[in-house]
């Protein structure tokens, strides 16, 4: 059967998508599982929360709240909206499913995607359910597409959050926590051998959000470039949450359903495109700086889809056409510098490093920082002005030869360049000289290299 567009994907990306398209166009979502079910739960920026999904959101996150196994604290109320909002994701995503299929388009479960083959006229795709011709394949099948694969796509260099956890039932109250609480970054001494060992060293992160007066999703993290097996977390997690002094509000907690998931992190999207196919959702790195790509996907899929929308109408379908076509809107280059900046920092900057970078959202800090532009960071909605006022109070509190130890060669000029808008160019010589930039022999050849953002 002949259709405008056949998506790869019955998640978040391919759904929203497709519900979209359809309005126009003859679409097809092929799933391999059930189409509109998910292990992931999420909480949102308000600003990308419309009226169409305003009905499946409910409460939200109110307060942020940061504390790690050495000392540091942050604790402030939402500043940039008045909350984050919880999406319900049992009755968005089925909505979606429904969507598709009321304007005249079909969504296949248990249909998985096997090959492809494109020609001039088309793109021919083989399921377990027969094949399907397309005019368009769009590729929402998620961080492990087959179909990346199939183009030797490299995932190499890829930052990945990888998490578990759950949604929890407190049946004696929730210990002092409140509604609308967000744990950010909770760290515990005994997960690790070396005190001092960074999250690409294997550091788990512990978080958890407050649904309700009896409600939790509490989930662990890691931030590495290697993807961390649901088996090897899921026991970390139970320890966490049933022995550590720092949880005791979730030793007696009645596990209600699991969630888990792996995010990309690192970069705003890779925009790829092969000839008449298209990749979205995770298979293109749709995320924010923290991973959590279904903000991503509410502030950027009705705009995406009016480009697909287009690209179909003038049948403007080659691999150039496509690749040109923006996934995001971003307000500045500074949200791409201060992303790359962060998840290296996030990830290799050792424990005492971190904990002087959270003491800076203290009001006591001599260098303090508003909560507000950490907020604005992890919603891709921070400016350049904003950027250069953190990026001053973190050079007050950390040398750039300490800020340069964690970052790749490769990136370390963005920093650098950054950083001229407070020092010297002298100043700026001496760092060069320091890690021999400007073609000089690294000093630290086994760095690891993270996204490439040219």
């Amino acid at each position: 059967m002949q259709y405008d567009a056949v998506i790869i994907g019955g998640g978040p990306a391919g759904l929203a998508i497709a519900s979209e398209l359809s309005r126009n166009w003859r679409v097809l979502v092929v799933e391999k599982g059930v189409a509109g079910t998910t292990n992931r739960s999420w909480f949102v920026p308000y600003n990308v929360v419309d009226d169409l999904v305003r009905p499946f959101t409910f409460g939200g996150v109110t307060r942020f709240l940061a504390n790690t196994c050495t000392g540091a604290t942050a604790q402030w109320q939402a500043r940039q909206f008045e909350r984050y909002p919880y999406v319900n994701e049992k009755t968005l995503l089925p909505h979606w499913v429904e969507t598709v299929r009321a304007n005249g388009s079909e969504v296949l479960d248990q249909c998985e995607y096997r090959s492809h083959e494109v020609s001039g006229s088309g793109v021919s795709i083989a399921t377990a359910r027969g094949k399907f011709q397309a005019r368009l394949l769009i590729d929402c099948t998620g961080y492990n597409s087959p179909i990346a694969k199939q183009y030797g796509i490299s995932r190499a260099g890829y930052y990945w959050w990888s998490v578990f956890g759950a949604i929890g039932d407190h049946p004696n109250g929730l210990g002092g926590m409140e509604v609308g609480d967000y744990m950010l970054w909770q760290t515990f001494a005994d997960t690790n051998r070396n005190a001092d060992a960074s999250l690409q060293q294997g550091r788990p992160v512990f978080e958890y959000e407050i649904l309700d007066p009896r409600t939790s999703f509490s989930l662990i993290l890691y931030l590495r470039k290697e993807i961390i097996t649901r088996e090897a977390m899921e026991p970390v997690y139970q320890r966490i949450i049933r022995e550590e002094a720092g949880t005791a509000a979730f030793h007696d907690m009645t596990i209600k359903e699991i969630k888990y998931g792996w995010y990309p992190s690192g970069s705003v999207s890779q925009e790829l495109a092969r000839e008449r196919v298209i990749f979205a959702g995770d298979a293109a790195c749709w995320t924010t700086p923290c991973g959590w790509g279904m903000s991503f996907i509410l502030n950027n899929y009705r705009d995406f889809s009016g480009k697909l929308d287009a690209a179909l109408r003038a049948d403007r379908l080659g691999r150039t056409e496509l690749a040109a076509i923006p996934h995001f809107r971003f307000r500045e280059r500074s949200e791409i510098v201060l992303n790359t900046l962060i998840t290296h920092f996030l990830s290799d900057a050792a424990a005492p490093l971190l904990d002087r970078f959270i003491g800076l959202f203290n009001p006591a800090s001599p260098n303090h920082i508003d909560p507000l532009y950490c907020e604005k960071v992890f919603t891709l909605d921070i400016t350049t002005e904003e950027v250069h006022i953190m990026l001053g109070a973190v050079l007050k509190a950390f040398t750039l030869k300490e800020l340069l130890s964690f970052l790749p060669l490769s990136e370390s000029g963005l920093l650098l360049e950054e950083a001229a808008y407070f020092v010297g160019e002298e100043a700026l010589a001496d760092v060069r000289r320091w890690f021999h930039l400007g073609g000089d022999t690294p000093a630290s050849p086994n760095r690891n290299s993270g996204f490439d953002f040219n």
